[in-house]
């Protein structure tokens, strides 16, 4: 596996593995009717460490697999554009968390931090989409990951309240089609082409 897909991979896995471990220490998020989100684990003593390790180490590990995508991967810049806001937003979005109670000015700068991960990740999907989609695990990260999109819209906006839902499938939907895409286009970098003799 390269460098690239390993960090990207890993990034994602962060996100979750410690995001999981967040939720088994404070599951009333969930399990509340009116839910809050994520960055409520950023507040709180008792979860402020693994979330912290959840978006700090995708964030980082994001930047990475930007920086270790070989020169000749197809559509590399592009990509690479993908990865870096991301891994940018991952970190925006945790260092906002901290101070979002504090005032208006420190709440919206992190919702929009939010709002702009949302917008990239659904933006940078449709691309991958167009672009690399050839399997059904694609398909299916891709829907995923649109479910995710609507819930949080129609959280947004007040018609629901499943904002922890909307983020996590969005985030696990939006992770599998990157890691994927980018795992396909390297790999099939990497594979020489055989001239016919």
């Amino acid at each position: 596996m390269h460098r690239a897909v390993r960090m990207a991979m890993f990034a994602q896995l962060s996100l979750f593995f410690f995001l999981t471990i967040c939720f088994l220490f404070m599951p009333h998020f969930l399990l509340e009717p009116n839910e809050g989100g994520v960055s409520n684990y950023g507040v709180h003593a008792r979860t402020v460490i693994p979330y912290t390790l959840a978006f700090g180490l995708c964030g980082v590990l994001t930047l990475l697999a930007a920086k270790a995508l070989p020169h000749e991967t197809p559509n590399r810049r592009a990509l690479q554009w993908i990865l870096s806001l991301a891994g940018s937003l991952y970190i925006l979005v945790l260092i906002s968390t901290y101070t979002y109670q504090v005032n208006n000015v420190f709440d919206t700068i992190h919702v929009y931090a939010g709002i702009g991960l949302f917008l990239l990740e659904a933006v940078a999907a449709i691309w991958l989409a167009r672009s690399s989609i050839r399997d059904a695990l694609q398909v299916v990260s891709l829907a995923v990951q649109i479910v995710g999109c609507i819930l949080s819209v129609l959280t947004y906006f007040g018609y629901l309240h499943v904002l922890f839902i909307a983020e996590m499938l969005t985030n696990i939907g939006f992770g599998a089609l990157l890691v994927h895409a980018i795992g396909r286009t390297v790999t099939s970098e990497m594979v020489p082409s055989v001239e016919p003799s």
